[in-house]
């Protein structure tokens, strides 16, 4: 399968292209950018580069193909890029026989019986990557939207729920409590908790996290509502959107969306963005209401390996 390909293990040196890969990959599959170089770092940080990543190259050295075997809630993620041209080689499915590999060696040494499960998320208009993924016994197990707004034009101003007010992040007081808002909202059978601890190491990060993007919806000392943000270098992106349950449906997720939008106009962004899973549908009305639109439709394949 890889006969064609000579592989070597990544190192630091390889961000950029590694990235520009991604790139070209996302411009093929989903129409458009959607690889970020500080998401590169970060994942690049929680595994060992020498065991569990590999780049590809062809015989004139041209990097056609990046794998990847990364944390995820309930075993691990696969992140796999084959270059454009290199459909019919069979490159996916070779840096996909290695990865998963990788991860059932992981996965058995932990001996953890609820983490047993790989992933890998692919766009929903690459039928030959899903054809390679059910051949290969994985199932697809949800949708996840990307879902955008240009905000060039005029911005309708938040309405409030009566006694909320809304301020930024205090860092260091307020994280415990987000934390909370945030794991009581997403919380559900198949998405448990996530520790404080590895929620900050993400979502607090230094590459990313700007305390004055991050607002909280206040009714009196209570936090009953979150809106956390990341600047990336060319959209504005709403990570986590959460309201407590005695305020939703009351308009308070819509004002809070609204005034992310509004700031991060004003740090000259032209576009926001989220993602949502297809399951809540409440979330992507929301959003719809909000003005937003599906940009790009992943596939979330599933498997649960023999370990």
């Amino acid at each position: 399968m890889l006969e064609k390909y000579y592989l070597r293990r990544p190192d630091e040196t390889d961000q950029q292209s590694v990235l520009d890969l991604l790139i070209r990959c996302d411009i093929r599959d989903v129409g458009q950018p959607d690889s970020d170089l500080e998401d590169l770092k970060y994942d690049w940080r929680q595994i060992d580069l020498n065991q569990d990543a590999w780049l590809a190259f062809n015989h004139d050295g041209v990097l056609k193909g990046y794998s990847a075997v990364l944390p995820w809630r309930d075993g691990k993620r696969l992140a796999i890029y084959d270059d454009p041209g290199t459909e019919n080689d069979e490159l996916f499915l070779g840096l996909l026989v290695l990865c998963e590999g990788r991860a059932a060696n992981q996965l058995r040494e932990a001996g953890e019986p609820l983490m047993k499960n790989v992933v890998t998320h692919i766009s929903d208009s690459v039928d030959y990557q899903k054809k390679i993924l059910e051949d290969a016994g994985y199932r697809i197990n949800r949708f996840i939207y990307n879902m955008h707004i240009d905000i060039d034009g005029n911005l309708p101003d938040p309405e409030w729920p009566e006694g909320v007010e809304v301020r930024n992040a205090k860092t260091g007081i307020d994280d415990r409590h987000i934390h909370a808002v945030i794991q009581e909202a997403f919380r559900k059978p198949d998405h448990p908790d996530q520790p404080f601890d590895e929620w900050r190491e993400f979502m607090m990060r230094a590459d990313l996290y700007h305390s004055d993007l991050w607002f909280l919806a206040l009714k009196g000392d209570d936090i009953v509502g979150t809106c956390l943000c990341f600047p990336y270098e060319d959209i504005g992106w709403v990570r986590q959107l959460a309201v407590t349950e005695p305020f939703r449906k009351r308009g308070l997720g819509t004002a809070l969306l609204q005034h992310s939008f509004k700031a991060f106009k004003q740090r000259g962004y032209h576009k926001v963005g989220l993602g949502v899973e297809s399951s809540n549908e409440n979330a992507y009305r929301l959003y719809e209401r909000a003005g937003m639109y599906k940009a790009i439709h992943l596939d979330e394949y599933r498997k649960t390996l023999n370990v």
